[in-house]
Protein backbone atom coordinates (compact mmCIF):
# COMPACT_ATOMS: atom_id res chain seq x y z
CA UNK A 1 0.00 0.00 0.00
CA UNK A 2 1.27 3.95 -0.95
CA UNK A 3 1.68 6.46 1.61
CA UNK A 4 -0.44 8.62 -0.87
CA UNK A 5 -3.05 6.06 -0.51
CA UNK A 6 -2.32 5.10 3.67
CA UNK A 7 -2.76 8.98 3.75
CA UNK A 8 -5.92 9.19 1.62
CA UNK A 9 -7.26 6.43 4.28
CA UNK A 10 -6.41 8.33 6.83
CA UNK A 11 -8.01 11.73 6.17
CA UNK A 12 -11.31 9.71 5.16
CA UNK A 13 -11.31 8.29 8.87
CA UNK A 14 -10.70 11.69 10.25
CA UNK A 15 -13.25 13.01 8.08
CA UNK A 16 -15.78 10.60 9.52
CA UNK A 17 -14.79 11.49 12.68
CA UNK A 18 -15.54 15.15 12.11
CA UNK A 19 -19.32 14.05 12.13
CA UNK A 20 -18.95 14.11 16.17
CA UNK A 21 -16.98 17.02 16.50
CA UNK A 22 -20.52 19.28 17.72
CA UNK A 23 -20.54 16.55 20.51
CA UNK A 24 -16.81 17.08 21.25
CA UNK A 25 -15.14 20.57 21.95
CA UNK A 26 -12.53 21.93 19.82
CA UNK A 27 -9.67 20.32 22.84
CA UNK A 28 -11.23 16.81 22.67
CA UNK A 29 -11.40 17.13 19.18
CA UNK A 30 -8.13 17.78 18.46
CA UNK A 31 -6.74 15.25 21.02
CA UNK A 32 -8.79 12.79 19.13
CA UNK A 33 -7.03 13.83 15.60
CA UNK A 34 -3.77 13.42 16.97
CA UNK A 35 -4.28 9.98 18.68
CA UNK A 36 -6.13 8.96 15.04
CA UNK A 37 -3.26 9.99 13.17
CA UNK A 38 -1.32 7.70 15.48
CA UNK A 39 -3.21 4.60 16.18
CA UNK A 40 -5.37 4.09 13.09
CA UNK A 41 -2.54 4.19 10.58
CA UNK A 42 -1.37 0.60 12.40
CA UNK A 43 -5.36 -0.53 11.39
CA UNK A 44 -5.30 0.05 8.01
CA UNK A 45 -2.48 -0.59 6.72
CA UNK A 46 -3.08 -4.19 8.15
CA UNK A 47 -3.93 -6.93 5.49
CA UNK A 48 -6.53 -8.43 7.88
CA UNK A 49 -7.28 -6.62 11.96
CA UNK A 50 -9.11 -7.67 14.08
CA UNK A 51 -11.02 -5.49 17.05
CA UNK A 52 -11.50 -7.42 20.03
CA UNK A 53 -14.39 -6.51 22.59
CA UNK A 54 -15.14 -7.87 25.90
CA UNK A 55 -15.09 -7.63 29.62
CA UNK A 56 -11.98 -5.47 30.94
CA UNK A 57 -11.97 -7.00 34.14
CA UNK A 58 -9.02 -8.40 35.76
CA UNK A 59 -9.59 -12.10 34.75
CA UNK A 60 -11.48 -11.76 31.69
CA UNK A 61 -9.30 -9.38 30.17
CA UNK A 62 -6.36 -12.09 30.43
CA UNK A 63 -8.36 -13.88 28.23
CA UNK A 64 -9.02 -10.40 26.04
CA UNK A 65 -5.08 -10.43 25.68
CA UNK A 66 -4.58 -14.03 25.10
CA UNK A 67 -7.00 -13.68 22.37
CA UNK A 68 -5.23 -10.50 20.78
CA UNK A 69 -1.59 -13.06 20.97
CA UNK A 70 -3.26 -15.34 19.13
CA UNK A 71 -5.01 -13.15 16.04
CA UNK A 72 -2.00 -11.23 16.03
CA UNK A 73 -0.55 -14.05 13.77
CA UNK A 74 -2.83 -13.65 11.21
CA UNK A 75 -3.36 -9.84 11.40
CA UNK A 76 -2.61 -6.65 13.40
CA UNK A 77 -4.92 -7.50 16.94
CA UNK A 78 -6.03 -4.61 19.33
CA UNK A 79 -7.92 -4.03 22.20
CA UNK A 80 -9.73 -0.50 22.42
CA UNK A 81 -7.32 0.76 25.13
CA UNK A 82 -4.22 -0.08 23.31
CA UNK A 83 -4.87 2.98 21.62
CA UNK A 84 -3.96 6.22 22.87
CA UNK A 85 -6.85 7.99 24.81
CA UNK A 86 -8.96 5.39 24.10
CA UNK A 87 -10.97 6.12 26.92
CA UNK A 88 -11.98 9.98 26.11
CA UNK A 89 -14.47 10.18 23.59
CA UNK A 90 -14.77 6.15 23.56
CA UNK A 91 -17.83 5.37 21.74
CA UNK A 92 -16.03 7.86 18.88
CA UNK A 93 -13.07 5.84 18.97
CA UNK A 94 -15.37 2.59 18.95
CA UNK A 95 -16.94 3.72 15.82
CA UNK A 96 -13.87 4.80 14.16
CA UNK A 97 -11.51 0.60 14.91
CA UNK A 98 -15.55 -0.64 14.24
CA UNK A 99 -15.34 0.56 10.62
CA UNK A 100 -11.64 0.46 10.22
CA UNK A 101 -11.10 -3.27 11.07
CA UNK A 102 -11.73 -5.87 8.55
CA UNK A 103 -12.97 -7.82 11.78
CA UNK A 104 -14.32 -7.63 14.60
CA UNK A 105 -14.12 -10.54 16.87
CA UNK A 106 -16.75 -10.36 20.47
CA UNK A 107 -15.07 -12.41 23.58
CA UNK A 108 -18.15 -12.68 25.37
CA UNK A 109 -19.10 -14.40 28.96
CA UNK A 110 -21.97 -12.67 29.98
CA UNK A 111 -23.98 -9.41 29.68
CA UNK A 112 -22.12 -7.47 31.90
CA UNK A 113 -19.85 -4.68 31.02
CA UNK A 114 -21.31 -2.40 27.96
CA UNK A 115 -21.90 -5.13 25.61
CA UNK A 116 -25.11 -4.46 25.03
CA UNK A 117 -24.28 -1.41 23.59
CA UNK A 118 -21.61 -2.49 21.25
CA UNK A 119 -23.99 -5.57 20.10
CA UNK A 120 -26.69 -2.86 19.49
CA UNK A 121 -24.22 -1.17 17.47
CA UNK A 122 -22.67 -3.46 15.40
CA UNK A 123 -25.69 -5.23 14.83
CA UNK A 124 -26.15 -2.50 12.08
CA UNK A 125 -25.80 -3.84 8.19
CA UNK A 126 -22.48 -2.44 7.51
CA UNK A 127 -20.95 -4.73 10.10
CA UNK A 128 -22.84 -7.49 9.90
CA UNK A 129 -20.16 -9.31 7.95
CA UNK A 130 -17.64 -8.66 9.49
CA UNK A 131 -18.72 -9.24 13.44
CA UNK A 132 -18.03 -12.96 15.08
CA UNK A 133 -18.97 -13.94 18.49
CA UNK A 134 -16.77 -16.14 20.27
CA UNK A 135 -19.62 -17.03 23.54
CA UNK A 136 -18.57 -18.36 26.77
CA UNK A 137 -21.14 -21.79 27.20
CA UNK A 138 -21.44 -22.75 30.72
CA UNK A 139 -21.88 -26.37 30.43
CA UNK A 140 -23.49 -26.97 34.07
CA UNK A 141 -25.97 -24.42 33.41
CA UNK A 142 -29.31 -25.00 31.77
CA UNK A 143 -28.97 -22.30 28.06
CA UNK A 144 -31.58 -20.05 29.73
CA UNK A 145 -30.04 -19.57 32.78
CA UNK A 146 -26.89 -18.70 31.25
CA UNK A 147 -25.98 -14.73 32.21
CA UNK A 148 -26.91 -13.68 29.09
CA UNK A 149 -29.83 -11.36 28.93
CA UNK A 150 -32.58 -11.09 26.55
CA UNK A 151 -31.11 -8.19 24.08
CA UNK A 152 -27.43 -10.30 24.43
CA UNK A 153 -29.45 -13.89 23.77
CA UNK A 154 -31.38 -12.13 20.82
CA UNK A 155 -28.06 -10.97 19.55
CA UNK A 156 -26.25 -14.12 19.53
CA UNK A 157 -29.17 -16.04 18.31
CA UNK A 158 -28.90 -13.21 14.78
CA UNK A 159 -24.49 -13.94 14.43
CA UNK A 160 -25.30 -18.10 15.24
CA UNK A 161 -27.71 -17.90 12.15
CA UNK A 162 -25.20 -16.47 9.76
CA UNK A 163 -22.74 -19.07 10.73
CA UNK A 164 -20.69 -16.03 12.76
CA UNK A 165 -21.00 -17.22 16.73
CA UNK A 166 -18.60 -20.00 18.10
CA UNK A 167 -18.72 -21.51 21.83
CA UNK A 168 -16.31 -22.50 24.20
CA UNK A 169 -16.95 -24.09 27.11
CA UNK A 170 -15.74 -22.70 31.03
CA UNK A 171 -18.26 -23.43 34.07
CA UNK A 172 -17.98 -21.11 36.55
CA UNK A 173 -15.47 -23.51 38.33
CA UNK A 174 -12.96 -23.88 35.28
CA UNK A 175 -9.67 -23.04 36.03
CA UNK A 176 -7.59 -20.32 34.09
CA UNK A 177 -5.85 -23.02 31.83
CA UNK A 178 -9.38 -24.92 31.44
CA UNK A 179 -10.83 -21.78 30.15
CA UNK A 180 -8.10 -20.28 27.97
CA UNK A 181 -7.74 -23.62 26.11
CA UNK A 182 -11.08 -23.68 25.47
CA UNK A 183 -11.14 -20.74 24.37
CA UNK A 184 -7.68 -21.18 21.91
CA UNK A 185 -9.67 -24.18 20.52
CA UNK A 186 -13.00 -21.43 19.25
CA UNK A 187 -10.27 -19.07 17.80
CA UNK A 188 -8.87 -21.77 15.61
CA UNK A 189 -11.93 -22.40 14.38
CA UNK A 190 -12.97 -19.07 13.72
CA UNK A 191 -10.23 -18.29 11.95
CA UNK A 192 -10.66 -21.58 10.01
CA UNK A 193 -14.11 -20.37 9.08
CA UNK A 194 -12.25 -17.41 7.27
CA UNK A 195 -12.30 -17.20 3.44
Amino acid sequence: MSKTHLHHLIEDTLTYSEKDEDELSIEEYRSLRRALHTDVLDVIAAEQSFFVLGSYNSEERSRLDKTVEFLYNDGYAFLLDDTLEAWENWTTHFKIYADRATHIVGVFEHADGGHEWEAGYLDHREYREKTYILKRRYPQLDPKDEPFDGMMAHYMLLVDRRNQLFEWEGNEDSSQDELEQSLLRALSEFLASLP
